[in-house]
């Protein structure tokens, strides 16, 4: 379940929410006419190239074994998986019990988080300025914690991200559909990104919206925990924290089902890729706009745009 805390880390009454069990495709999730994110050809290698990085991180000396499980388990099911993001969180799941492994990627986390940090404050925005915000957040999405790169490298990533703009900003048309004093929940995805994320959700505050932030409760590759927010400084910009409990990504939840997330929230943010693979399946019950640079095929293809395009695409 989610757990659902408030600034002052009272523990509230969580919401209403749907976990049906495991699926691949069913009744779940019916079929709806509308663009999502389909697994494809595209998506076997990068599920593969993340679980080298995975073991890698977790330094595991002979990965054999644990590649063999994870290969058989994907390949019987592979045709009939309902989205590339349910790959990743059975490929990690075996992972984890192989392994026993907590956060690989902790110490790349803080050490992006900590560069994010300096080029914000390098390179500021104008409180006021959304569509701004909104282009750093997209751009910040290309960094990828647990690659070994230089900071240089990274910064230089970053500032060329920008410096493309947005191939496509839908985020005007999300914001009028979202009333004033509304509240938005915001989903959130990798490190480093995570801090041009706060600074756009401060804007967001200061325009009057209220914020709730979703992040994982355990790990999850490079994505931000609940054991990361302390140095983030989220509690500034947010109203409310919530994490994900014992679900490794956003699969089981059912929103089409849920009619509380409706009655709760105007909106939803959603960063990442991981994230639209999964929820661009699900009707969600508010306005959804979906922040992230399209690093894959799949990922441009949805949205209309050039392979790494910067893009806020609101769901059809």
């Amino acid at each position: 379940m989610l757990a659902y805390y408030q600034r002052d880390h009272q523990a509230q009454d969580p919401p209403d929410l749907c976990f049906p069990p495991y699926y691949t495709t069913g009744p779940e999730i019916p079929r709806i006419a509308r663009r999502v994110m389909k697994i494809s050809s595209e998506c076997a290698p990068c599920v593969y190239l993340q679980l080298m990085r995975t073991l890698d991180h977790q330094k595991i000396p002979d990965q054999r074994a644990i590649q063999a499980e994870i290969m058989t388990v994907l390949g019987a099911q592979w045709e009939t998986l309902d989205n590339p993001g349910i790959a990743l969180n059975m490929m990690y799941k075996i992972a984890n019990e192989n392994t026993g492994a907590d956060d690989a990627y902790v110490e790349d986390k803080r050490r992006v988080n900590r560069l994010a940090d300096r080029y914000w404050n390098d390179h500021p925005i104008a409180l006021s300025d959304i569509p701004a915000r909104v282009l750093y957040a997209a751009a910040g999405n290309i960094i990828d914690a647990g690659l070994g790169m230089p900071p240089d490298e990274i910064s230089q990533q970053v500032e060329q991200a920008i410096a493309e703009g947005m191939a496509r900003d839908d985020s005007a048309q999300f914001l009028n559909q979202v009333p004033k004093r509304g509240t938005i929940l915001y989903i959130t995805d990798n490190a480093g990104e995570i801090i041009f994320d706060r600074e756009l959700m401060r804007s967001l505050q200061y325009n009057e919206w209220r914020i709730h932030v979703l992040v994982r409760h355990q790990p999850f590759l490079n994505d931000v925990t609940r054991d990361d927010i302390g140095s983030l400084h989220l509690e500034e910009v947010c109203d409310e924290i919530l994490d994900l409990g014992d679900d490794f990504a956003l699969w089981r939840v059912d929103f089409h089902d849920t009619r509380s997330f409706g009655q709760r929230y105007d909106g939803f943010i959603i960063k990442g890729i991981a994230n639209l693979e999964i929820l661009s399946h699900r009707r969600l019950p508010a306005p959804a706009l979906f922040v992230y640079r399209a690093k894959c095929p799949p990922s441009s293809r949805l949205a209309g745009v050039q392979w790494n395009g910067n893009v806020a695409w609101l769901q059809d």
